[in-house]
């Protein structure tokens, strides 16, 4: 075990990737505080919200899609600089427009969309170089997931509570004037990744995008276990995009609790996240795949029904959370190494993306339906609906029989393949561009 974290230690592009990631998420797990909180304290309609979130799912499928075509092309370390750029700058435009006391839904609504369509190829591009990386130095693919659901919850934990504290402190623009640093920060660690020179038989085009998406889509169908899963993976999406982004705000606001309170329950998930991370990667080999998805699904089930009975901000809804962050890990970190072990890497970006806007369009008109529904009855039936949507979750893991695949050794099925050059870190940026 020592000599298995001395090896991780140093394995610099893998804890690169997954720092850049970190700060990314950290930025991204601020702003998706704010957002909310700007929108129903100013405003005090859960319908507003659910319809800017609906529009950011629509934007985040849109972005996926894109990004998985784009990475797969000229390689993620590219694509993750221009994304977390693009998204710095509409992060910055609404910091600004909120220093000067302007406030309008539209705006708001046009920075997220275009934030979110950014952000969605910026996390396909990092996702898609952690299995690559830790082949390279020889870190085994559960513990580096292990390791990535760590870090994120790091970030996610740390996310929520700063933004709470600087809200509480400073405001809403100055919160997102420390996302735009957040996202310099993760600009600068993906920028000290090794460059590569993606070349193509086809040049980009309108029919061979086209090819190059129908060849991800011909994949997931032939595939046994991961065609079948996005049956139930976007399902997973209609709870876990709204709740964090739109639920759990609007529990709080309206039971009247203040930022702070939002932020340490959010916190409190994340550091069960975290451990949810240790104890993956310490033991995600001991105990059968299947197990570990079922049974954290189970329980995430299980701690939101507990919070419909407790009122936010008690100490009882925080343990909860603790609960529901732990089991939210786990339920992340076992289909995403199925989808590292089964996919080959030149597909990682297009199968992904496939995943990704499938769970974007479900959380999208879940975000709708839950804004509707807290408008119209209340914040805790929305979570009970949630609730009862996880548990008819887990009996489908349960019973389905293509889970018994997920145990299953696969040997990732062979594309065609892609010449790709490793170039020194100090090559100049023409040296990476893409050969048609």
């Amino acid at each position: 075990m020592k000599q298995e974290m001395h090896k991780l230690s140093r394995a610099r592009q893998l804890l690169t990737i997954l720092s850049a990631q970190s700060a990314s998420t950290y930025a991204n797990q601020v702003i998706a505080l704010v957002i909310p909180w700007l929108i129903l304290t100013r405003t005090g309609s859960a319908a507003s919200a659910g319809a800017v979130a609906f529009a950011m799912g629509i934007a985040a499928l849109a972005g996926t899609l894109v990004g998985g075509l784009v990475t797969d092309r000229i390689g993620g370390r590219r694509v993750s600089i221009l994304a977390d750029s693009l998204s710095m700058i509409t992060a910055l435009t609404l910091a600004v427009t909120l220093s000067f006391d302007f406030f309008a839904l539209w705006l708001v609504a046009v920075t997220q969309v275009l934030g979110v369509f950014f952000d969605g190829p910026g996390q396909i591009a990092k996702v898609s170089t952690v299995p690559e990386a830790a082949k390279e130095e020889d870190v085994p693919i559960t513990r580096a997931m292990g390791l990535t659901q760590t870090l994120q919850g790091v970030a996610m934990f740390v996310g929520p509570i700063t933004a709470g504290l600087l809200i509480a402190a400073f405001g809403e623009a100055n919160t997102l004037f420390v996302t735009t640093v957040l996202f310099l920060t993760s600009i600068v660690l993906a920028s000290r990744l090794r460059k590569k020179v993606l070349t193509h038989e086809h040049p980009m085009s309108a029919q061979q995008t086209y090819r190059d998406l129908r060849e991800a889509v011909d994949f997931l169908v032939k595939e046994p276990f991961l065609g079948k899963m996005q049956l139930v993976g976007p399902l997973m999406g209609a709870v876990i995009v709204p709740i964090s982004a739109l639920v759990f705000p609007a529990w709080f606001i309206f039971a009247k609790q203040d930022s702070r309170a939002l932020g340490i329950f959010l916190g409190a998930g994340a550091i069960g996240g975290m451990v949810g991370g240790v104890l993956f990667a310490a033991l995600g080999q001991k105990l059968a795949q299947r197990t570990w998805l079922v049974s954290a699904t189970a329980f995430y089930a299980v701690a939101l029904l507990g919070l419909y009975f407790l009122q936010p901000g008690s100490v009882l809804a925080v343990g909860v959370s603790f609960v529901a962050g732990l089991m939210l890990s786990v339920m992340f970190a076992v289909p995403f190494t199925a989808f590292y072990s089964r996919t080959p890497q030149e597909l990682l970006g297009r199968v992904g993306s496939l995943g990704a806007a499938h769970g974007s369009l479900m959380g999208a008109l879940a975000s709708l339906g839950f804004g509707w529904l807290m408008h119209t009855v209340s914040a805790p039936t929305a979570l009970l609906v949630c609730a009862l949507i996880m548990g008819g979750i887990t009996a489908a893991l349960a019973f389905m029989p293509f889970m018994r695949l997920l145990d299953n050794a696969a040997e990732p099925q062979d594309a065609e393949p892609e010449p790709a050059v490793n170039l020194p870190v100090a090559a100049t940026a023409s040296d990476a561009s893409v050969a048609a």
